[in-house]
């Protein structure tokens, strides 16, 4: 039995329960997939196969994840995962690759640009938030929810070739520390995977469509000795970021290589870049709201940049 999912622009056919995802019922019934889970035996990787860091290996069209203790994972032609479970492996930690790692790899098989990062939106266009992991991307993104902007995407943030960024799910990943400072609690959240401190906080959108959103902003966390600073990018050195702080960049080989310079040129084209330097050692979740949207309000679109970001939304919504 398979049950419907959508997210990030895609009807999911899914063998794999997926309890942290609403199943979609919007749909007709018959309507077809854009891609299918299932599980089954994953022929290993041939001699030929590039084999890439963090278990990650690359044969022909089939993109593949080897996950020790959890199993094997294959992405093809950005159409469908085989999932092949290691022994005793448990559900809650083959759904964490299968959502992260996995996914992450079927859309950038679809050609999209798949960043690190999350998604909010501000004045109706998009801000994407980039950092390694421990950032406190999540918890920035959390803060700007409480401030009552909409949260497109939680650690994976998938940008089309129109530089539109794509609605994952509507959920956060906070750790207890950050639930605690946030002052949310942490009773009746499920956990993202046995043995964390990790929960899935589970997010309101609002009068937000499913559609996607022009990206406008881009800021990497980052830390240093000195006051909190917003620092623009430009030139080659933002070409550096997007690459960086793309999602599992470990498979940028080959063709999905020469799509990934594409769609960050036509990105940094459209998208102003910064770099969010924060004093170590400090609690600056707040004070890093403040200083972006500062900065955002100090280069908002002129006329003609806000016109082309409502046709562009318009267009995506048709």
């Amino acid at each position: 039995m398979t049950t419907m999912y959508a997210g990030y622009g895609l009807l999911i056919d899914s063998e794999l329960p997926l309890p942290e995802l609403a199943p979609e019922t919007s749909r007709v019934p018959a309507a077809r997939p854009d891609a299918v889970i299932r599980l089954g035996t994953v022929r290993p990787p041939s001699a030929d196969a590039l084999l890439l860091p963090r278990g990650f290996w690359a044969d022909g069209e089939r993109v593949g994840l080897d996950v020790p203790g959890v199993g094997r994972y294959v992405c093809e032609r950005g159409t469908r995962i085989t999932v092949e479970p290691a022994p005793g492996a448990s559900a809650d930690a083959l759904r964490l690759f299968l959502l992260g790692s996995a996914l992450g790899v079927l859309l950038t098989q679809r050609g999209l640009l798949v960043l690190h990062g999350n998604a909010f939106v501000v004045d109706g266009a998009c801000t994407v938030v980039l950092g390694h992991s421990g950032a406190g991307k999540s918890t920035l993104a959390a803060e700007m929810h409480r401030r009552g902007h909409v949260v497109l995407s939680d650690d994976v943030v998938p940008v089309d070739a129109t530089g539109c960024a794509l609605p994952g799910w509507p959920r956060i990943k906070l750790w207890q520390d950050a639930l605690d400072r946030l002052g949310l609690p942490s009773s009746g959240l499920d956990r993202v995977g046995a043995g964390f401190d990790k929960f899935h906080v589970p997010l309101e959108r609002g009068a937000l469509g499913p559609g996607a959103v022009p990206v406008r902003w881009i800021y990497v966390l980052d830390r240093y000795d000195g006051p909190l600073r917003v620092v623009p990018v430009t030139g080659a050195a933002a070409f550096t970021i997007l690459h960086e702080h793309s999602y599992r960049n470990e498979i940028l080989v080959g063709e999905l290589r020469r799509t990934h310079l594409a769609r960050s040129a036509a990105l940094a084209r459209v998208a102003r870049l910064a770099r969010v330097d924060r004093p170590r050692g400090v609690d600056s979740v707040a004070s890093s709201a403040d200083a972006i949207l500062d900065h955002i309000s100090g280069t908002s679109p002129n006329r003609e940049e806000q016109h082309a970001i409502s046709a562009a939304t318009r267009a995506v919504d048709a």
